[in-house]
This record gives structure tokens, sequence and C-alpha cells, in this order.
């Protein structure tokens, strides 16, 4: 299982999520977060508004959710967004108690 993790324009938000649930990723988490890249922040001690769209998908997957964020997200300039991918050891649903990839 791998974690990904996208941070990208706030208005590219719902076409991200709409793009990887085609491919189907059952669940995401959003939060709203703010950053500065290698781009100018728009005042001094200023930061952009992003949104981090969070998932976790089988490895089979991986490369399917991650074209389709970057191409529904890109807009061809700087600030587009970032995607970070980390290994899941495992997992645990609280009210059911299972664990393991079909699980989640």
């Amino acid at each position: 299982m791998k974690k990904i993790e996208a941070i990208v324009q706030s208005d590219a938000k719902d076409a991200v999520i709409a793009a990887i649930k085609k491919i189907g990723v059952g669940g995401v988490t959003v939060h709203q977060v703010q950053g500065q890249g290698a781009q100018d922040p728009p005042l001094v001690g200023q930061y952009f508004s992003r949104d981090m769209i969070i998932c976790v998908v089988d490895d089979p997957k991986l490369d399917d959710v991650i074209n389709a964020i970057a191409n529904v997200a890109c807009t061809g300039t700087k600030g587009d967004g970032k995607v970070f991918v980390t290994d899941i050891v495992d997992a645990l649903d609280i009210c059911t108690k299972k664990r393991g990839t079909m699980d989640i």
C-alpha cells in the first residue's frame, strides 16, 4: 500500500478527487494548507493557500493515480503542486478492528 499526498491548487481539488475516484480510490482526506515553494510569495511573510489530498492505494494503482493527479492539476505554471508517495506498512479500521489493505 502507498499513501499519496497531493498538494494542488484549490481550484483543482474537485477535479483531482473526481479523477482518482474514477480509478477506484475509495476515500480521500482533504486539508487546506499553506506554504512557500520555489516561487516568490505574494507578499513578504505570506504563504500560498493550497489543498492537500491524501489517499491510500494498493501498489498496482499507484502510477494510474499519480498520472491522473498530474494530468488534471497541471496548468503548466509554477505552483501547480507536488505529489509525495510513502509506504504504508499496515492499516486498521478502528470500528471493525480489521487490518490490512482490503479492509481500509
